[in-house]
């Protein structure tokens, strides 16, 4: 019955549009890893350019069938509106949320990983992209989670 309920909310929040980060909440208190490459980046000419603040992430151990939540944050350093055409997780068990509307240059962005770990193997550690495709000037950029489930 958890599970259900926890399904038909997301299942809510996604079509309400929710579950996206508002980009002015993107701060050093928000993010807690390299917040640094956020403010700290080198401006670029000649296109969007995407800066993330981190492109791997591993989770503590976990219990197997928890959900797993990581944001992974980012910047357009470039000249142009940064526009994410297709951001996917590697399998099934992997949902993202990113913001469908332009990043503006010198603005910030997020996109969220959940992942599923009923599918995983107890003390396996598994390994799980996040494709990234944008018209930045380099159009595809990968993203990892990684973490290893135990047992209850």
């Amino acid at each position: 019955m958890r599970k259900l309920s926890f399904l038909l909310v997301s299942i809510v929040l996604f079509a309400c549009g929710g579950g996206t980060v508002d980009p002015s909440e993107i701060n050093a208190s928000t993010v807690k890893n390299n917040y640094s490459a956020l403010e700290n980046f080198s401006k670029e000419t000649g296109g969007a350019v995407i800066v993330f603040n981190e492109k791997e992430h591993e989770f503590p151990p976990m219990v197997q069938g928890e959900e797993l939540n990581h944001t992974f944050y980012f910047v357009n350093a470039g000249d142009e509106p940064l526009i994410l055409t297709n951001v996917k997780g590697s399998c099934g068990c992997t949902n993202v949320n990113y913001p469908e509307q332009p990043i503006m240059p010198g603005d910030k962005g997020a996109i969220t990983a959940t992942i599923n770990t009923s599918g995983k193997t107890v003390g396996k550690e598994f390994r799980v992209a996040v494709r990234v495709e944008s018209n930045a000037k380099i159009k595809k950029e990968k993203l990892w989670v990684k973490g290893t489930p135990k047992a209850e």
